[in-house]
């Protein structure tokens, strides 16, 4: 999973609390998500949705990925381009809320949504850990927006039994590394020297939910086979 986009001194504002899964579904299942409303508390005229993306949301999504300045593209996907290629496209798009989901921070004015962030979460129960990238719109800085997204990402990855969540930035991404600083990540060495890794260790990860369930529904198929 690729990088990060985020200024450094966006302030944390609120989303609101979404209801917590049942013990037998996932947080992160599309299905049982609704609309998220965003709001920044020094400006009530923004309201933006958290959803998750739909097969529809191709064209949206890529079109959010163009507008991405140069430099943010290459934060968000540690390298240069200027679109997601099709199998990256796909790939976002298909992910299916069970250990993999792509979330959508969207903008609607006169019935026309426009996506202005955006995040991929891939969860490992073998290892109870997620893993995670995410950006927000260079217009759309500074209201607190990475803030609420990366808090709602720790919050689902918790409720499905995930003790640790990480994610590889650029040393030189100063924004990524000082919001992950700001919500308590640690720092470490990423796979490439280039890379850092920040990681945090979820205290209120449940161990009820979803994770030990997938292990006994893996164990219990395996049994049946021999």
């Amino acid at each position: 999973m690729q990088g990060f986009t985020l200024m450094a001194t966006e302030p944390l504002y609120f989303v609101e609390p979404a209801p917590h899964a049942r013990a037998d579904k996932s947080a992160l299942d599309p299905s049982r998500w609704e609309f998220r409303m965003l709001r920044g508390k020094g400006r009530r005229d923004i309201e933006l949705a958290l959803r998750p993306a739909r097969l529809s949301d191709g064209d949206a999504l890529q079109t959010y990925v163009r507008g991405l300045s140069p430099r943010s593209r290459y934060n968000r996907f540690l390298g240069a381009l200027n679109e997601l290629p099709a199998s990256e496209l796909a790939r976002a798009l298909s992910a299916n809320g069970r250990d993999t989901l792509t979330l959508l921070l969207t903008s609607t004015v006169d019935d026309c949504e426009t996506v202005v962030g955006e995040a991929r979460v891939a969860l490992s129960c073998a290892e109870r850990a997620g893993e995670f990238s995410m950006s927000i719109a260079d217009d759309w800085r500074h209201l607190g927006l990475g803030s609420a997204l990366l808090e709602e990402i720790e919050r689902k990855a918790a409720a499905d039994g995930i003790e640790l969540v990480f994610g590889d930035t650029l040393w030189t991404n100063e924004g990524m590394i000082g919001l992950a600083r700001s919500r308590g990540f640690r720092l470490g060495p990423g796979f490439e020297p280039r890379l850092a890794r920040i990681q945090k260790r979820l205290e209120d990860a449940s161990p009820d939910l979803p994770c030990r369930k997938w292990n006994e529904i893996a164990g219990g198929a395996e049994l049946r086979a021999a």
